[in-house]
């Protein structure tokens, strides 16, 4: 992605983030459970496993939309610590792939499922920050 749409990303992540607090997360489309679903189908795509999406858009829009939003999760982290001096969350030693991504968020949301019904992109920071904690440095 290109930094004005970073930039773009990170103001309207900025503007809702009050907003966000007092809403819950529509069940199925924005928080754990779809995004499980959504780096399930990813993953599987990768690995070569069984197809358990109805057809080839519904696998596409899946992976996609987990592929995406890990790595805008990610690149916003990035921008709001190198830009606007934000805490930092999360410290990975080096780049990694969105597919590398969607494996860390998938394995945590696995091993959290009570934590499903919370925003994904809540959980994503939250599976990078154990992943990659800034403590142990």
């Amino acid at each position: 992605m290109t930094r004005p749409i970073l930039c773009v990303l990170a103001l309207v992540f900025v503007a809702t983030a009050g907003r966000a607090a007092a809403q819950l997360p529509t069940p199925n489309v924005d928080d754990g459970n779809a995004l499980l679903r959504e780096c399930g189908a990813a993953l599987r795509a990768a690995d070569g496993g069984p197809v358990i999406e109805s057809n080839s858009v519904a696998r596409g829009m899946q992976m996609g939309q987990c592929l995406g939003l890990v790595s805008a999760v990610w690149h916003t982290h990035e921008m709001m610590v190198e830009t606007f001096d934000s805490r930092t969350a999360f410290c990975p030693s080096a780049s990694i792939s969105a597919g590398q991504m969607a494996r860390v968020v998938h394995a945590f949301l696995t091993l959290h499922p009570d934590d499903l019904g919370r925003w994904d992109a809540e959980l994503i920071l939250q599976a990078f920050a154990e992943a990659y904690p800034c403590n142990s440095r």
